[in-house]
Protein backbone atom coordinates (compact mmCIF):
# COMPACT_ATOMS: atom_id res chain seq x y z
CA UNK A 1 0.00 0.00 0.00
CA UNK A 2 1.11 3.80 -0.93
CA UNK A 3 2.03 5.64 2.09
CA UNK A 4 0.85 9.29 2.22
CA UNK A 5 3.48 12.45 3.56
CA UNK A 6 2.28 15.56 4.18
CA UNK A 7 4.66 18.01 2.72
CA UNK A 8 3.46 21.45 3.41
CA UNK A 9 0.25 23.11 4.82
CA UNK A 10 0.11 26.68 3.43
CA UNK A 11 -1.97 29.38 4.69
CA UNK A 12 -5.68 29.47 4.22
CA UNK A 13 -6.24 25.66 4.38
CA UNK A 14 -3.99 24.30 1.64
CA UNK A 15 -2.43 20.60 2.41
CA UNK A 16 -0.57 19.39 -0.07
CA UNK A 17 0.64 15.48 0.40
CA UNK A 18 2.69 13.23 -1.75
CA UNK A 19 1.83 9.53 -2.14
CA UNK A 20 5.13 7.92 -1.90
CA UNK A 21 5.41 4.43 -4.28
CA UNK A 22 7.57 1.43 -4.65
CA UNK A 23 10.19 2.97 -7.43
CA UNK A 24 9.52 1.12 -10.91
CA UNK A 25 11.96 -1.30 -11.62
CA UNK A 26 14.12 -0.21 -14.61
CA UNK A 27 11.96 -2.31 -17.03
CA UNK A 28 9.02 -0.26 -16.24
CA UNK A 29 10.39 2.54 -16.68
CA UNK A 30 11.52 1.58 -19.89
CA UNK A 31 8.21 0.39 -21.00
CA UNK A 32 6.31 3.27 -19.83
CA UNK A 33 8.46 5.84 -21.71
CA UNK A 34 8.20 3.50 -24.89
CA UNK A 35 4.70 3.93 -24.68
CA UNK A 36 4.73 7.75 -24.24
CA UNK A 37 6.87 7.97 -26.71
CA UNK A 38 4.30 6.02 -29.42
CA UNK A 39 1.70 7.55 -27.85
CA UNK A 40 3.12 11.28 -29.03
CA UNK A 41 3.44 9.77 -32.05
CA UNK A 42 0.12 8.51 -32.72
CA UNK A 43 -1.37 11.68 -31.33
CA UNK A 44 0.62 14.23 -33.25
CA UNK A 45 -1.12 11.90 -36.38
CA UNK A 46 -4.12 12.53 -35.12
CA UNK A 47 -3.85 16.25 -34.76
CA UNK A 48 -2.26 16.12 -38.05
CA UNK A 49 -5.39 14.20 -39.57
CA UNK A 50 -7.65 16.55 -37.73
CA UNK A 51 -5.88 19.79 -39.30
CA UNK A 52 -5.87 18.09 -42.80
CA UNK A 53 -9.75 17.15 -42.56
CA UNK A 54 -10.71 20.47 -40.93
CA UNK A 55 -8.83 22.20 -43.99
CA UNK A 56 -11.06 20.00 -46.59
CA UNK A 57 -14.34 21.73 -45.38
CA UNK A 58 -17.41 20.75 -42.98
CA UNK A 59 -18.34 16.90 -44.26
CA UNK A 60 -14.48 15.92 -44.05
CA UNK A 61 -14.60 17.17 -40.69
CA UNK A 62 -17.34 15.47 -39.33
CA UNK A 63 -16.50 12.18 -41.18
CA UNK A 64 -13.00 12.57 -39.16
CA UNK A 65 -15.27 13.52 -36.09
CA UNK A 66 -16.40 10.17 -36.65
CA UNK A 67 -14.31 7.92 -37.28
CA UNK A 68 -12.22 9.44 -34.11
CA UNK A 69 -14.84 8.94 -32.07
CA UNK A 70 -15.44 5.32 -32.87
CA UNK A 71 -12.14 4.47 -32.56
CA UNK A 72 -12.49 5.82 -28.76
CA UNK A 73 -15.81 3.12 -28.22
CA UNK A 74 -13.44 0.68 -29.55
CA UNK A 75 -10.34 1.37 -28.00
CA UNK A 76 -12.49 0.76 -24.59
CA UNK A 77 -14.54 -2.20 -25.40
CA UNK A 78 -12.75 -5.06 -23.78
CA UNK A 79 -13.92 -4.20 -20.80
CA UNK A 80 -17.54 -3.57 -21.50
CA UNK A 81 -17.79 -6.95 -19.41
CA UNK A 82 -16.45 -5.52 -16.28
CA UNK A 83 -18.32 -2.03 -16.35
CA UNK A 84 -20.82 -3.16 -13.69
CA UNK A 85 -18.72 -5.68 -11.92
CA UNK A 86 -18.82 -3.18 -8.87
CA UNK A 87 -21.91 -1.12 -9.47
CA UNK A 88 -25.02 -1.00 -11.55
CA UNK A 89 -26.86 1.23 -13.41
CA UNK A 90 -30.09 2.07 -12.61
CA UNK A 91 -33.64 3.04 -13.39
CA UNK A 92 -34.11 6.91 -11.94
CA UNK A 93 -35.69 6.99 -8.73
CA UNK A 94 -39.68 9.18 -8.80
CA UNK A 95 -38.56 12.61 -9.69
CA UNK A 96 -41.37 15.01 -11.25
CA UNK A 97 -40.02 15.93 -14.26
CA UNK A 98 -37.26 13.83 -16.24
CA UNK A 99 -33.25 14.53 -16.10
CA UNK A 100 -33.13 18.18 -18.86
CA UNK A 101 -29.91 16.13 -20.24
CA UNK A 102 -29.10 12.77 -21.21
CA UNK A 103 -28.08 11.30 -17.88
CA UNK A 104 -27.41 7.93 -15.88
CA UNK A 105 -27.60 6.54 -12.30
CA UNK A 106 -25.25 4.05 -10.92
CA UNK A 107 -25.68 2.34 -7.56
CA UNK A 108 -23.23 -0.07 -5.25
CA UNK A 109 -24.38 -4.09 -6.03
CA UNK A 110 -22.92 -4.72 -2.29
CA UNK A 111 -24.46 -2.08 -0.04
CA UNK A 112 -27.23 0.32 -0.03
CA UNK A 113 -26.40 3.86 -1.01
CA UNK A 114 -26.12 7.12 1.44
CA UNK A 115 -26.02 10.08 -0.61
CA UNK A 116 -24.86 11.10 -4.04
CA UNK A 117 -22.11 11.41 -6.18
CA UNK A 118 -22.48 14.43 -9.09
CA UNK A 119 -20.09 13.05 -12.42
CA UNK A 120 -18.55 15.40 -14.81
CA UNK A 121 -16.82 13.08 -17.12
CA UNK A 122 -13.74 14.59 -19.82
CA UNK A 123 -12.90 13.34 -22.86
CA UNK A 124 -10.83 16.94 -24.53
CA UNK A 125 -14.38 18.76 -24.31
CA UNK A 126 -15.30 16.60 -27.83
CA UNK A 127 -15.65 12.97 -26.50
CA UNK A 128 -18.69 11.02 -24.86
CA UNK A 129 -18.19 8.77 -21.58
CA UNK A 130 -15.98 5.90 -23.08
CA UNK A 131 -16.26 2.61 -21.27
CA UNK A 132 -13.90 2.56 -19.66
CA UNK A 133 -14.73 6.13 -17.43
CA UNK A 134 -18.16 4.81 -16.92
CA UNK A 135 -16.41 1.78 -15.19
CA UNK A 136 -14.63 4.62 -13.20
CA UNK A 137 -17.85 5.89 -12.38
CA UNK A 138 -19.30 2.42 -11.01
CA UNK A 139 -15.84 1.53 -8.96
CA UNK A 140 -16.34 4.98 -7.27
CA UNK A 141 -19.84 4.39 -6.11
CA UNK A 142 -18.80 1.45 -4.88
CA UNK A 143 -15.29 2.66 -2.79
CA UNK A 144 -17.72 5.79 -1.30
CA UNK A 145 -21.16 3.66 -0.94
CA UNK A 146 -22.96 5.89 -2.72
CA UNK A 147 -24.93 6.69 -5.86
CA UNK A 148 -23.61 8.41 -8.72
CA UNK A 149 -25.88 10.86 -10.79
CA UNK A 150 -23.71 11.48 -14.39
CA UNK A 151 -25.31 13.63 -17.08
CA UNK A 152 -23.92 14.08 -20.83
CA UNK A 153 -23.04 17.26 -22.05
CA UNK A 154 -23.25 18.32 -25.19
CA UNK A 155 -20.14 18.00 -27.43
CA UNK A 156 -17.85 20.39 -28.83
CA UNK A 157 -16.69 21.55 -31.83
CA UNK A 158 -20.44 20.91 -32.81
CA UNK A 159 -21.41 22.37 -29.57
CA UNK A 160 -18.57 24.92 -28.40
CA UNK A 161 -18.25 26.63 -25.18
CA UNK A 162 -20.37 27.66 -22.72
CA UNK A 163 -22.75 24.57 -24.49
CA UNK A 164 -21.33 21.92 -21.97
CA UNK A 165 -21.44 24.31 -18.93
CA UNK A 166 -25.17 25.24 -19.29
CA UNK A 167 -25.89 21.75 -19.67
CA UNK A 168 -24.28 20.83 -16.25
CA UNK A 169 -25.40 24.29 -14.94
CA UNK A 170 -29.02 22.73 -16.53
CA UNK A 171 -28.79 19.33 -14.25
CA UNK A 172 -27.06 20.60 -11.03
CA UNK A 173 -30.10 22.75 -10.53
CA UNK A 174 -32.38 19.95 -11.68
CA UNK A 175 -31.02 17.89 -9.67
CA UNK A 176 -31.03 19.86 -6.50
CA UNK A 177 -34.81 20.52 -7.11
CA UNK A 178 -35.18 16.61 -7.06
CA UNK A 179 -33.62 16.08 -4.17
CA UNK A 180 -32.77 19.18 -1.98
CA UNK A 181 -32.00 17.46 1.15
CA UNK A 182 -30.02 14.56 -0.35
CA UNK A 183 -25.76 14.97 0.38
CA UNK A 184 -24.09 15.58 -2.73
CA UNK A 185 -20.13 15.81 -3.54
CA UNK A 186 -19.05 16.60 -6.83
CA UNK A 187 -16.64 14.63 -9.06
CA UNK A 188 -14.97 15.32 -12.15
CA UNK A 189 -11.68 14.02 -14.22
CA UNK A 190 -9.52 15.99 -16.81
CA UNK A 191 -11.60 18.52 -18.91
CA UNK A 192 -14.43 17.66 -17.11
CA UNK A 193 -13.08 19.38 -14.14
CA UNK A 194 -13.11 22.85 -16.36
CA UNK A 195 -16.86 22.40 -17.11
CA UNK A 196 -17.68 21.60 -13.49
CA UNK A 197 -15.75 24.25 -12.04
CA UNK A 198 -16.86 26.94 -14.36
CA UNK A 199 -20.48 25.65 -13.74
CA UNK A 200 -20.15 25.85 -9.77
CA UNK A 201 -19.04 29.39 -10.50
CA UNK A 202 -22.30 30.07 -12.07
CA UNK A 203 -24.43 28.52 -9.50
CA UNK A 204 -22.80 29.75 -6.70
CA UNK A 205 -22.84 33.60 -8.55
CA UNK A 206 -27.04 33.26 -8.86
CA UNK A 207 -26.79 31.92 -4.47
CA UNK A 208 -27.75 28.54 -4.94
CA UNK A 209 -26.35 25.77 -2.85
CA UNK A 210 -23.36 24.38 -3.32
CA UNK A 211 -21.85 20.89 -3.35
CA UNK A 212 -20.66 19.48 -0.05
CA UNK A 213 -17.15 18.80 -1.42
CA UNK A 214 -15.44 18.63 -4.77
CA UNK A 215 -12.99 15.75 -6.02
CA UNK A 216 -10.78 16.41 -9.26
CA UNK A 217 -8.67 13.93 -11.06
CA UNK A 218 -5.81 15.06 -13.01
CA UNK A 219 -7.98 18.69 -13.91
CA UNK A 220 -7.62 20.73 -17.04
CA UNK A 221 -8.57 24.05 -15.90
CA UNK A 222 -6.44 26.48 -18.08
CA UNK A 223 -7.54 26.27 -21.90
CA UNK A 224 -4.69 29.23 -22.02
CA UNK A 225 -2.02 26.67 -21.99
CA UNK A 226 -0.03 28.46 -19.83
CA UNK A 227 1.40 26.30 -17.23
CA UNK A 228 4.96 25.61 -17.41
CA UNK A 229 4.15 21.39 -17.23
CA UNK A 230 3.03 21.23 -20.89
CA UNK A 231 6.06 22.73 -22.39
CA UNK A 232 7.90 20.86 -20.07
CA UNK A 233 5.93 17.43 -20.62
CA UNK A 234 5.98 18.36 -24.52
CA UNK A 235 9.55 18.50 -24.43
CA UNK A 236 10.90 15.81 -22.62
CA UNK A 237 8.08 13.19 -23.94
CA UNK A 238 6.83 11.88 -21.08
CA UNK A 239 3.14 12.36 -21.49
CA UNK A 240 1.12 10.57 -24.83
CA UNK A 241 -0.20 14.22 -24.87
CA UNK A 242 1.81 17.27 -26.15
CA UNK A 243 1.07 21.45 -26.27
CA UNK A 244 0.10 20.81 -29.83
CA UNK A 245 -2.82 18.22 -28.95
CA UNK A 246 -4.15 20.25 -26.10
CA UNK A 247 -4.16 23.80 -27.93
CA UNK A 248 -6.43 21.20 -30.95
CA UNK A 249 -8.79 20.44 -28.45
CA UNK A 250 -8.94 23.89 -27.02
CA UNK A 251 -10.07 25.50 -30.38
CA UNK A 252 -12.33 23.39 -31.05
CA UNK A 253 -14.49 23.92 -27.79
CA UNK A 254 -13.36 27.95 -27.76
CA UNK A 255 -13.93 28.70 -31.29
CA UNK A 256 -12.97 32.15 -31.02
CA UNK A 257 -13.90 32.61 -27.22
CA UNK A 258 -10.98 34.04 -25.07
CA UNK A 259 -9.06 30.84 -23.49
CA UNK A 260 -8.64 33.10 -20.41
CA UNK A 261 -12.35 33.31 -19.96
CA UNK A 262 -13.98 31.80 -16.73
CA UNK A 263 -16.16 29.87 -18.76
CA UNK A 264 -14.04 27.68 -20.51
CA UNK A 265 -10.84 28.51 -18.29
CA UNK A 266 -12.48 28.29 -14.27
CA UNK A 267 -8.95 29.01 -13.18
CA UNK A 268 -9.28 32.66 -13.82
CA UNK A 269 -12.84 32.83 -12.08
CA UNK A 270 -13.06 32.92 -8.02
CA UNK A 271 -13.22 30.74 -5.64
CA UNK A 272 -14.78 32.13 -2.87
CA UNK A 273 -16.83 30.54 -0.91
CA UNK A 274 -16.85 26.79 -2.53
CA UNK A 275 -16.69 23.94 -0.36
CA UNK A 276 -13.90 21.58 0.60
CA UNK A 277 -11.54 20.40 -2.28
CA UNK A 278 -9.54 17.55 -3.50
CA UNK A 279 -6.98 17.15 -6.11
CA UNK A 280 -5.26 14.04 -7.05
CA UNK A 281 -2.33 14.26 -9.81
CA UNK A 282 0.33 13.05 -10.82
CA UNK A 283 3.90 15.24 -11.16
CA UNK A 284 4.67 13.29 -14.80
CA UNK A 285 1.19 14.66 -16.14
CA UNK A 286 1.38 16.86 -18.50
CA UNK A 287 -1.51 19.28 -16.61
CA UNK A 288 0.02 18.76 -13.13
CA UNK A 289 0.70 22.62 -12.73
CA UNK A 290 -2.93 23.32 -13.59
CA UNK A 291 -3.81 21.77 -9.87
CA UNK A 292 0.01 23.91 -8.69
CA UNK A 293 -1.68 26.82 -9.60
CA UNK A 294 -5.47 26.17 -8.85
CA UNK A 295 -4.08 25.45 -4.45
CA UNK A 296 -2.37 29.27 -5.31
CA UNK A 297 -6.17 30.11 -6.74
CA UNK A 298 -7.96 29.11 -3.44
CA UNK A 299 -5.59 29.87 -0.63
CA UNK A 300 -6.02 33.12 -2.01
CA UNK A 301 -9.81 32.40 -1.43
CA UNK A 302 -9.18 31.43 1.85
CA UNK A 303 -10.09 27.96 0.72
CA UNK A 304 -9.71 24.82 1.57
CA UNK A 305 -8.27 22.20 -0.52
CA UNK A 306 -6.19 19.17 -0.44
CA UNK A 307 -3.59 18.65 -3.05
CA UNK A 308 -2.23 14.69 -2.97
CA UNK A 309 0.30 14.10 -5.79
CA UNK A 310 1.84 11.03 -6.89
CA UNK A 311 5.41 11.16 -8.75
CA UNK A 312 4.97 8.67 -11.96
CA UNK A 313 1.64 8.00 -12.73
CA UNK A 314 -0.30 8.83 -16.35
CA UNK A 315 -3.37 11.28 -17.10
CA UNK A 316 -6.31 10.03 -14.89
CA UNK A 317 -4.62 6.66 -14.31
CA UNK A 318 -7.66 6.00 -11.86
CA UNK A 319 -9.26 4.73 -15.08
CA UNK A 320 -6.58 1.71 -15.15
CA UNK A 321 -7.19 -1.33 -13.44
CA UNK A 322 -4.04 -1.04 -11.16
CA UNK A 323 -2.43 -1.05 -8.13
CA UNK A 324 -2.33 2.88 -7.60
CA UNK A 325 -5.43 3.24 -9.52
CA UNK A 326 -6.89 1.41 -6.83
CA UNK A 327 -5.47 3.52 -4.39
CA UNK A 328 -6.27 6.60 -5.70
CA UNK A 329 -9.94 5.70 -5.60
CA UNK A 330 -9.83 4.53 -2.39
CA UNK A 331 -8.04 7.73 -1.00
CA UNK A 332 -10.52 9.48 -2.99
CA UNK A 333 -13.50 7.72 -1.60
CA UNK A 334 -12.87 8.24 2.31
CA UNK A 335 -12.53 12.18 1.46
CA UNK A 336 -16.06 11.94 -0.42
CA UNK A 337 -17.31 9.77 2.62
CA UNK A 338 -16.43 12.07 5.05
CA UNK A 339 -17.73 15.72 3.39
CA UNK A 340 -21.16 13.42 2.65
CA UNK A 341 -21.71 12.34 6.11
CA UNK A 342 -20.78 16.19 7.00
Amino acid sequence: MASVVALDQWSGGIVWDEVKEAPRSALATLKQGLSYRIGQWAMTRQVRAAMDAHRRGPEAFAAFLARARAWHDRYDRQILGMVEAEAVRMTFPPTSAPPPIPSEWFAPRKQKPHGILFYVHGGSFVAERSPRITQLVTRFAAAAGASVFAPSYRLAPEHPCPAAVDDIVTALRWFREEWPDEPVVALAESAGSAILLAALQIVRDAGDELPGGVVLLSPWIDLSLQSWSIMAASIARTSPHTMESLGMFAQFYLQGRSPTDPLASPIFGSFEDFPPMLIHASRSDILFDDSVRLAERVREADGHLTVRHWADETHVWERMNTPGARESIRMAAEFIRQRLDA
